[in-house]
């Protein structure tokens, strides 16, 4: 049996309340790519820099009053 004979046995096991939540699933998959603009990809190298140096703020201390 091939993978897209075992696909279409198992899709035919859902209910179709199943059915809606799997071709949602199928199409998130299909989905192009999302890719980061030059912007977007420089703020993330300059977080990752931010991180190396230390320059974090944690979670913990945000929940802290004395923090700010």
């Amino acid at each position: 049996m091939t993978v897209r004979e075992e696909l279409h046995q198992l899709v035919e096991q859902f209910t179709d309340d199943d059915l809606d939540e799997v071709l949602d699933y199928i199409q998130w998959l299909l989905r192009p790519e999302d890719t980061l603009t030059e912007r977007e990809l420089a703020r993330v190298h300059r977080g990752e820099d931010e991180i190396e140096r230390g320059d974090v703020v944690r979670l913990d201390d945000l929940d802290n009053p004395a923090h700010g």
